[in-house]
């Protein structure tokens, strides 16, 4: 393969990456990425667009999005790949996610109207923000306003007036991968290592275990911060129990702190199944 390389968890600017789809395919290109999905929360418009220009660049391209989920009170995130892009219930659970996603900042806004008067909802719906900084958009107003230095300092203001994802009415695990299987796709538990607590390697074990038996198709069992330790109880279980073996570096562009294919992992240590058949 002239591209040895595969990268199937990245962001662009349709959720809160700073690269549009056109920049993460070129940066693919010039990192030896052969295999690519671009994983957007709850919305499916970058992988849409990603596909044509994977294919104009010798890039086998992967459908895919990112999924909140639930589970126990912990937001879970869950990779759907290869499912068909024109399921009309799919794409209306992905739609009705984002709008879930969404409404976290309207909440917030909605709660820290009383302390900021310079906040309205007319004000926030025609504010706009460049894109290519990555992020989202409340945290850019936040920032506008003058309450942050820095779009990730915006995080903590969801904490401190009381909005959780776990509140947000997400669904769960379980019915996620059902729905993920219905649409004929697969799903795949994103970076386990940094949701499950990791201080006691056989409890991480078995909390993968239970969460396996939910109906995961996968795990991402290579990813920029996992240990060696959490990679190997990973790609144990995935060979236990006949499951996806993915990796994906999580590029957020300017917004996080890696870069597309930077983990330089090859197919011959993954097990796609026929999400990239014509590869293998």
């Amino acid at each position: 393969m002239d591209k040895p390389f595969v990268d199937l968890h990245i962001h662009s600017t349709f959720s809160d990456g700073g690269m549009s789809p056109e920049e993460v395919v070129e940066a693919a290109e010039q990192n030896n990425v052969g295999v690519l999905a671009i994983t957007d929360h709850n919305i499916l418009d970058g992988s849409l667009q990603a596909k044509q220009l994977c294919h104009s660049r010798g890039i086998h391209h992967i459908p895919a999005v990112e999924l909140d989920a639930l589970d126990n009170g912990i937001n879970y995130h869950i990779l759907a790949y290869g499912f068909n892009v024109e399921n009309v219930q799919f794409n209306a659970f992905i739609k009705h996610t984002r709008f879930l996603l969404d409404e976290s900042s309207m909440k917030l806004l909605e709660r820290m109207r009383p302390d900021y008067h310079n906040f309205s909802f007319k004000d926030f719906a025609d504010f706009s923000y460049d894109k290519h900084l990555g992020g989202w958009k409340m945290l850019h107003y936040l920032m506008n306003k003058g309450l942050t230095s820095s779009l990730k300092d915006g995080m903590k203001y969801y904490s401190d007036y009381g909005i959780s994802s776990t509140e947000a009415g997400y669904s769960t695990i379980a019915a996620t991968a059902y729905r993920i299987k219905m649409a004929g796709g697969y799903s795949v538990l994103a970076h386990p290592g940094e949701v499950i607590d990791t201080s006691d390697i056989d409890c991480f074990s078995y909390e993968l275990k239970r969460i396996i038996s939910l109906g995961i198709d996968g795990i991402e069992c290579y990813y920029p911060t996992h240990s060696k330790a959490v990679t190997q109880v990973c790609l144990e279980l995935c060979n236990e129990y006949d499951l996806l073996i993915t990796a994906g570096s999580d590029c957020h562009g300017v917004f996080g702190r890696t870069c597309v294919g930077e983990m330089n992992i090859c197919l011959d240590k993954l097990r796609l199944k026929n999400l990239a058949a014509d590869k293998v």
